[in-house]
């Protein structure tokens, strides 16, 4: 893992893993409270064998991703940030997979990203993440944190850092572990959240400045200003993303929806149709316009957009759900 300022968290994330690390690296890159002399006790308590190393902090959480990579002798490599924390019974479906890896050079992790401030009194007094688990409302994110040592794997990219293009590159295989990873970070104080945030835009911008052209870096900057309700400039990077890979992740939707947040119906409209049209394996667009177009009154409309996608997804229950709501409305 790398460090910087996390005092809060650093013993709960040690304590989790303590009984299935053989070794533990941390790198630290530049913190100013007690986070290096916490994991120093902490690994001492638990008789973790653990190794410490400082990196000069230079704007590129990858970098330092792979200083504490470089440093791994075992076979197996999970990335954690301190965090982060696993469940109890994740300990052992991973000593599993990695011992009947089947032909996989990696495993994803649904990484569980939750509401600011819902939870301290659990951080305080439990050791794992039982009492909140279950907790709704939390942003998922699948990102490779578990491989293979020696296979040349390294991160790339400076901010939202990612191992799985370099596996790519590679042609390793990876699939999905079915572990979930506890992002606790966003409990952070307000002040901490917005200097944090601060601190990523900066990143962002540099990224795009090296790479222009790149439709992730765009659609991390139309990402940014949308946190910032800066819709305008928002449109602009999300449209340009999309110029430049019209299938990069749902952008047309994404534009879509800045549109309808600024009221404008006829362009949310236009750009779900495009959303549609690049990505016919998803329901999401489809039912969005549903939506929308229930929104409207336009029942009719909706529910032939929802019929027809049902046909491919017979079992999602959020188009079942639209398209009885429409037969009531249209049967009324």
């Amino acid at each position: 893992m790398i460090t910087r300022n996390e005092e809060q968290f650093i013993e709960r994330c040690l304590d989790c893993v303590k009984d299935i690390a053989d070794e533990m690296i941390i790198v630290d890159t530049g913190s100013a409270d007690n986070t290096k002399q916490i994991a120093k006790d902490t690994c001492k308590k638990f008789r973790i064998n653990a190794k410490f190393f400082e990196f000069k902090w230079n704007d590129d959480f990858s970098a330092a991703r792979n200083e504490s990579i470089r440093h791994a002798t075992k076979e197996w490599i999970l990335v954690m940030d301190a965090d982060e924390m696993l469940e109890k019974e994740s300990l052992d479906k991973m000593k599993y997979i990695t011992a009947n890896p089947e032909g996989f050079d990696g495993f994803s992790l649904e990484q569980r990203s939750y509401i600011s401030g819902f939870f301290e009194g659990a951080v305080k007094n439990e050791s794992y993440f039982e009492p909140v688990k279950n907790y709704p409302f939390y942003i998922p994110n699948l990102l490779v944190r578990l491989f293979r040592n020696g296979l040349g794997i390294s991160f790339r990219h400076r901010i939202h850092e990612l191992a799985e293009d370099s596996m790519d590159e590679k042609s390793l295989k990876y699939k999905k572990a079915g572990i979930i990873l506890h992002h606790l970070g966003s409990s952070r104080d307000e002040k901490s959240i917005s200097g944090k945030t601060e601190q990523y835009s900066g990143i962002i911008l540099k990224q795009l400045e090296e790479s222009p052209q790149s439709a992730r870096y765009n659609y991390q900057a139309a990402r940014m200003h949308l946190g910032k309700n800066d819709f305008t400039s928002a449109l602009k990077y999300f449209k340009k993303s999309a110029k430049i890979n019209p299938n990069y992740k749902l952008v047309f939707s994404d534009i879509a929806k800045i549109y309808l947040q600024m009221s404008d119906r006829n362009h949310a409209i236009e750009y779900f149709r495009k959303s549609m049209e690049h990505n016919p394996d998803n329901p999401s667009p489809a039912n969005n316009l549903a939506v929308l177009y229930m929104s409207m009154g336009s029942f009719g409309k909706a529910g032939k957009i929802l019929e027809a996608i049902l046909k491919q997804h017979p079992e999602n229950n959020a188009l079942k759900h639209n398209y009885e709501e429409c037969l009531k409305r249209l049967s009324t």
